[in-house]
């Protein structure tokens, strides 16, 4: 005869991000027994991140100690913490269950956040670590004094190549648009450097090299004119896709496929959340994911 799965949390959240250890945090302060599984990387995309505003209670931080604090908190709040991936989750009658974890609960927050957008041209995923990168934190001082560019118009975009321009000799930006979508503080600082260089409504054809980025082939989307610029190295930041394929396949889903939820946060399968970066409408922040882990733990508490 099958072992039942032990039930020994009210709540579950998957997903070790910003948005998900805020969640377990609110969750186990509002009195609920919960547990914070970590998806296979504590922290998710913001540890590369050099500098981090929007946390309340924190001046500019590193995204790596933004998240050795917050797990802090979530221990501190007895949330028990699982590292290892959840690779299933399953509606049942009343309740939820992770048959691969041994583990069922009332109520699941979903805070699995979102992989980086690649540009799907030639040539990317042959140079990805030769010069194509997505972490100029991590990889940028591989190209101290050359010539790089980075492609996006949002927050992220530009504070990648604000870090850079201060490695590089020059930054390209490549952005689809007429004018860029990240904030205007980052905006602004970018135009005052003279080593920080835009091309408006441009595409990025193809990536060009052998062992190693040598240019790349961009398209004017005015003109219709191609030009091959040189460069050492190329940082995409175009985006994000929504990492939802925990959810059940009947879970409504925006164009992007990030998951729909209500005011808070509740997808439309009972007992189920998204918040962060999983969710459709996410404004991309460390403050709009902290809002919408509390919003879910908060719903979750007043539903049990």
């Amino acid at each position: 005869m099958p072992r039942a799965p032990r039930t020994s949390h009210q709540l579950i959240v998957i997903g070790a991000g910003v948005a998900g250890m805020a969640a377990a945090t609110e969750a186990a302060r509002c009195g609920l027994k919960t547990a914070l599984f970590d998806d296979g990387l504590l922290g998710g995309l913001i540890t590369n991140v050099g500098a981090v505003h929007g946390h309340p209670g924190l001046a500019e931080t590193t995204g790596a100690d933004l998240v050795n604090t917050m797990l802090g908190e979530a221990l501190e709040a007895e949330v028990d913490y699982q590292p290892g991936a959840v690779t299933e989750l399953a509606a049942m009658s009343d309740h939820w269950r992770l048959p691969g974890n041994d583990v069922t609960a009332l109520r699941v927050i979903l805070a699995t956040g979102a992989d980086l957008r690649t540009l799907d041209v030639p040539g990317e995923a042959r140079l990805m670590g030769r010069g194509v990168s997505q972490c100029a934190f991590c990889d940028g001082g591989l190209y101290k004094g050359k010539d790089v560019a980075v492609v996006g118009g949002g927050d992220g975009a530009f504070q990648e190549a604000l870090h850079l321009a201060q490695l590089c000799a020059n930054v390209t930006m490549i952005l689809r648009g007429r004018k860029p979508r990240a904030r205007p503080t980052f905006a602004r600082q970018a135009a005052d450097l003279g080593n920080m260089h835009f091309r408006w409504q441009t595409d990025v054809r193809e990536i060009i090299g052998d062992g190693g980025v040598d240019a790349v082939r961009l398209h004017d989307q005015d003109g219709g004119e191609e030009e091959i610029l040189p460069i050492a190295a190329i940082f995409p930041f175009i985006g994000l896709a929504p990492r939802t394929a925990l959810a059940p396949a009947a879970a409504k889903r925006d164009d992007d496929g990030g998951l729909i939820v209500d005011a808070d946060m509740q997808t439309d399968q009972p007992g189920l959340y998204a918040i962060g970066a999983a969710r459709a409408g996410h404004g991309g922040q460390v403050a709009h994911a902290i809002a919408d882990a509390k919003s879910a733990a908060q719903g979750a508490w007043r539903s049990i």
